[in-house]
């Protein structure tokens, strides 16, 4: 089963992070295949360079590297709060990319 996340909260809302990483742990262990996870609003912060030692930031890097999933960041939301440079580990990408994993996805789950 394919599930892809929607992860809305700000590099500062702990519980929300650390809740949604134990939520995509859980999943992976539970047999689905992340399609990957899409930061929007105040959750882009998290993909900007400047947050590359945000520990959040990087247990994402972590997980993805170790399931092999993307992680896109909504250029837009990005822009609108000034972020310019990404980590590299980030795509930045538009909600063409929600959408086409939304076809693909069995389950999407927004996180905020």
């Amino acid at each position: 089963m394919n599930l892809t996340l929607i992860i809305k909260a700000g590099m500062h809302a702990d519980a929300r992070h650390r809740a949604a990483l134990r939520f995509a742990e859980q999943a992976i262990n539970d047999g689905y295949t992340l399609t990957g996870v899409f930061f929007y609003a105040d959750a882009v912060s998290l993909a900007s360079a400047a947050a590359a030692n945000n520990p959040y930031s990087q247990s994402w890097c972590g997980l993805a590297g170790q399931h092999h999933f993307d992680l896109v960041v909504c250029h837009t939301a990005a822009e609108r709060q000034g972020i310019e440079q990404f980590n590299p580990a980030f795509e930045p990408a538009g909600l063409t990319q929600l959408v086409s994993w939304m076809n693909t996805a069995d389950k999407v789950v927004t996180l905020s």
